[in-house]
C-alpha cells in the first residue's frame, strides 16, 4: 500500500529550522518515510504543496532547505483543476487557501488508494476542511 504525507506550513518550516523544538520530531517522522522507500522503492511520497512552499517562505535554492531535498519531499504544483478543488474545499468549510491546498492533496493521495496523513499545527482548519473532502475517513491528522 503506497503512503502519503503532506506537509502543512509550520511542518515545512521545522523541516528546515534545526533550531526548531519540533525539529527531530519532524525529522523522525521523515526518515521513517525515506527508511520505508529504501525497504520498498516509491512506496511512500511527501509532498509540500506550493502553496505552502511560498507561505513558509521556503526557497529550495537555499542551503537551510536541502534537508527537503536529502528526504525526498516532493512539491506538489497547483493546476488549474487542483485549484478548483480547493476553491469548492474552501468554499465549503473555510480556512485559508494554503490549507484548502494541504486538505486537495490528502483528498488526491486517498482517492489513489494511498495511507494518507498530513502534518500540521492546525488542529483547527485542517480538520473541517479534511471533513469536508471526498474521502474525510481515509486521511490522518498528525499534529506537529
Amino acid at each position: 500500500m503506497m503512503i502519503g504525507v503532506v506537509l502543512d506550513n509550520e511542518a515545512a518550516q521545522v523541516v528546515t529550522d534545526p533550531r526548531h523544538t519540533k525539529h527531530r520530531r519532524m525529522l523522525a517522522i521523515l526518515e521513517a518515510v525515506a527508511g520505508r522507500n529504501r525497504r520498498r522503492p516509491s512506496s511512500a511520497q511527501v509532498v509540500v504543496p506550493t502553496a505552502v512552499r511560498l507561505e513558509a517562505l521556503l526557497d529550495r535554492r537555499r542551503p537551510t532547505s536541502s534537508s527537503l531535498g536529502r528526504l525526498r519531499v516532493s512539491d506538489r504544483e497547483l493546476t488549474s483543476a487542483r485549484a478548483d478543488r480547493g476553491v469548492e474545499l474552501r468554499s465549503a468549510a473555510g480556512g485559508s487557501t494554503v490549507d484548502a491546498t494541504v486538505a486537495q492533496a490528502a483528498e488526491e493521495f486517498a482517492a489513489a488508494g494511498a495511507r494518507t496523513t498530513i502534518v500540521t499545527a492546525d488542529l483547527t482548519d485542517i480538520p473541517r476542511l479534511v471533513a469536508a473532502s471526498r474521502a474525510p475517513q481515509a486521511v490522518n491528522i498528525t499534529a506537529i
